[in-house]
């Protein structure tokens, strides 16, 4: 690839997210290849987005390239929660160990966190959750329907009856201030 043309795209953008919205129907379309689906590429790509946005890394020397390693490990991400959900679903009850009334197999062979793991998780919750509840009402409510309630970003925007772009703009900023509550917490230790 020619330096010059390196140097002009690293140049051009200022972050992430405007990559992704230069190279959105491109990326869009590299996703439903992997994925098959219209509707789940677009959440994909949403999703990218919202990264992009929050994502505290230097613009690197390749942004698109970067951004579309980004929507492949979305892509991959689903694919593999997609897999160990329908690996659960198809578990069968006679799965069960004697050792354990009525816990599956596949139970045994997790990993049971760590007290000081579970303060933790609980602790970062409760941070999480004063930050959502302190959050302006309509941002709080489009974020607890897109991460409570798993609604996706169109299905939100068709029942409060407001633009794609605004839920991602309401998630992209509640994603924001969550990230940064944590930080500031990890910082305060």
């Amino acid at each position: 690839m020619d330096l010059q043309r390196v140097y002009m795209t690293r140049r051009r953008f200022t972050s992430l997210a405007q990559v992704v919205e230069e190279y959105y129907d491109e990326l869009l379309t590299f996703v439903v290849r992997r994925t098959g689906s219209r509707p789940l590429a677009e959440e994909i790509v949403h999703e990218t987005w919202i990264r992009a946005c929050i994502t505290t890394v230097v613009m690197p020397g390749n942004p698109r390239a970067y951004v579309y390693r980004m929507a492949s490990n979305l892509v991959v991400d689903h694919h593999r929660s997609h897999s160990v959900r329908k690996h659960v679903e198809l578990s069968q009850p006679q799965d069960y160990e004697s050792t354990e009334p009525d816990a599956p197999s596949h139970l045994h062979d997790l990993a049971v966190p760590s007290h000081e793991d579970m303060v933790s998780a609980r602790q970062e919750l409760a941070l999480i959750s004063d930050v959502v509840t302190r959050l302006p009402q309509k941002c709080r409510q489009v974020f607890l329907m897109y991460r409570g309630q798993e609604l996706s970003m169109s299905e939100i925007a068709e029942t409060l009856d407001i633009s794609i772009r605004t839920v991602e703009n309401h998630v992209a900023r509640a994603m924001v201030e969550c990230r940064r509550c944590l930080q500031d917490a990890r910082r305060d230790l």
